[in-house]
């Protein structure tokens, strides 16, 4: 009897033991978890900060995600992109993170629609009306591109695309999914924290009134706890005495000093002075010049002088002066103006106002890194002063076409006729934010008496801890525009002109706000930035049905041809003789 086997039962051995392999290395993957990351730019890679916050979570965090269903194709791959984010969140932690996507619009029923839009939206979502493409037509949609973040009996709503735009286009999206990780991961840490860090805004010496930083103050809010406070002279105002302690503590952690016209008394400044030394961090946002564009509005001009506020000792000895001159930048924003008559009609017209800096951030330092630019108005320039112990980083400067005016300047209208000559006198990269860390020395120094600084009720201190500060020469930069008549404010960095929020004042704020109080994980988070290689929407509607046929018949043409290719080598080989 021939001990050859069939080539049938050659081939049927030849299967099973491919199936007995494929099999084993399923069974061995499924206590295996590789993954490999092979993009330029890790998008689907956590930051150690997003890692190290997963780790933390105590309890099971639920995410309601509201972007399912039918989107158009930027939404489409913004949805997509969340999922592909949570999942990698669900490596780190799976049994403490769920999700499910969630359809709002998926109820036939119009009544069973809109109280679900309700209710989103006293959860605190915003909707979105858009405008979807088929071939030959549109169609209205409302979607809610957000998520709702529950833990425990607390939910806390995330706006994932942030756009006041009515239909979002890819450079939005690109945005959003940029953000998503900080925006997932924020709201995870405001979900499941107990305490928030104290900050308050300075007030008493003119500074922003509430709702000039209504907007700051909201987004401020979302992880920390704040509120205004006056000194009035009242050395308690910041501070308290603990029994057992040579120092006072602080009431706060952070101080924003926004945008004073009045002096600050002694007094008010050693309060001040005391914070930082105890640990406080400041975040001073000072306008050196009384120059206002209301100031213009019956005038062709008005004559800019300084402000008395009694501060620039007290920032010299910290390490910075502000100059008292402004700044015209030719990166500027733009202003509208009526021109000469033509005929019975005036008309509106834009120009560059150059008394209104947009500074392009050119530093890497993570405050200022994948932000818009930031709108200034009527800014000064700033000089850093050598301070032992004292690390200083330049964040903003002017453009490389810029001048400063010293005191007294004469501000005018006529500027957009007359250019400033950039290019016969310009001073480029004017230093007009910069950021103080180290241990500093106390302002008060050798200025007091020796039975004041020995009463242990005021506990002075002449060498601080470790802190921080950010001056910025410029206080409208934290204010957002305020509509009196109608009683609201739009968002920091809103531009009229655009009917949209273009510049980055907003996260400029809120990421020195990180720093300063070390929430430095949070910025390295935000600064990441993912590459979007975007398609042609023109032709993905156009070339669609050739796109669907490629995809669906090449892959069974080319299995076809596999086979093929197969049978004609196995017949060839079993035709040859033994």
């Amino acid at each position: 009897m021939s001990n050859t086997r069939s080539p049938r039962t050659t081939d049927l051995l030849e299967l099973l033991m491919g199936l007995a392999i494929v099999g084993l290395v399923l069974f061995i993957g499924s206590f295996l978890r590789l993954r490999a990351d092979l993009t330029n730019e890790k998008r689907y890679t956590l930051t150690p900060a997003t890692k190290e916050m997963l780790a933390e979570l105590p309890d099971i965090v639920y995410v309601k995600v509201y972007l399912a269903g039918e989107l158009p194709a930027d939404l489409q791959r913004f949805s997509r992109s969340v999922k592909e984010l949570l999942d990698e969140m669900r490596v780190e932690q799976p049994e403490k993170l769920q999700y499910t996507f969630i359809d709002p619009s998926e109820s036939e029923d119009e009544k069973t629609r809109k109280e679900t839009y309700d209710q989103l939206q006293k959860e605190g979502l915003q909707y979105s009306s858009i405008r979807m493409r088929d071939k030959e037509s549109f169609s209205e949609r409302i979607v809610f591109p957000g998520a709702l973040i529950t833990y425990r009996d607390k939910t806390v709503p995330v706006q994932l695309l942030k756009t006041q735009l009515r239909t979002p286009d890819a450079d939005i999206v690109n945005r959003s999914i940029n953000n998503t990780e900080y925006e997932l991961a924020n709201a995870f840490r405001q979900v499941t924290q107990k305490d928030k860090a104290k900050i308050a805004f300075l007030e008493g010496h003119g500074e922003l009134e509430p709702m000039e930083v209504a907007d700051i103050t909201s987004a401020l809010s979302e992880t920390y706890d704040v509120s205004r406070v006056r000194i009035d002279e009242k050395v308690d105002a910041l501070s308290r005495t603990v029994q057992g302690m040579k120092y006072r503590a602080n009431d706060y952690a952070a101080l924003i000093i926004a945008k004073p016209d009045s002096a600050l008394p002694q007094r008010d400044q050693y309060v001040i002075d005391q914070f930082i030394m105890n640990g406080g961090r400041v975040l001073w946002l000072i306008d050196p010049m009384n120059a206002h564009l209301d100031s213009l509005r019956k005038n062709q001009f008005s004559i800019a002088v300084p402000y008395e506020l009694g501060i620039d000792d007290q920032l010299f000895a910290y390490g910075v002066r502000i100059n008292k001159d402004l700044v015209l930048d030719r990166s500027c924003a733009p202003i509208e103006l009526y021109t000469q008559p033509y005929g019975n009609q005036r008309k509106l017209e834009r120009f560059p106002w150059y008394w209104e800096p947009v500074l392009i951030p050119e530093s890497k330092h993570p405050i200022v890194s994948n932000i818009d630019p930031v709108h200034l108005r009527f800014a000064s320039s700033l000089d850093t002063i050598a301070t032992d112990g004292i690390k200083k980083t330049i964040l903003l400067t002017s453009s490389p076409a810029s001048l400063a005016q010293r005191n007294p300047v004469r501000v005018s209208l006529n500027v957009v006729d007359m250019a400033p000559p950039f290019e016969r006198q310009s001073t480029p990269y004017m230093p007009m934010a910069v950021l103080l860390e180290g241990e500093f020395t106390s302002a008060f120094l050798d200025r007091l008496p020796t039975n004041f600084t020995n009463d242990p009720a005021v506990a002075y201190r002449e060498k601080g801890k470790r802190s921080a500060q950010l001056v910025v020469s410029d206080g409208d930069v934290i204010g957002n525009r305020v509509d009196q008549s109608k009683g609201m404010f739009y968002t920091l960095g809103f531009d009229r002109y655009a009917n949209a929020k273009i510049y980055g004042n907003r996260e400029f704020i809120v990421n020195a706000m990180n720093h300063l109080l070390n929430d430095k994980s949070l910025i390295s988070i935000r600064s990441r930035e993912i590459t979007l290689r975007q398609l042609d929407p023109e032709r993905i509607v156009q070339d669609r049905t050739w796109w669907q046929v490629v995809n669906t018949g090449v892959p069974i043409l080319l299995a076809v041809l596999i086979g093929m290719v197969y049978q004609h080598f196995r017949r060839r080989k079993a035709s040859r003789p033994a």
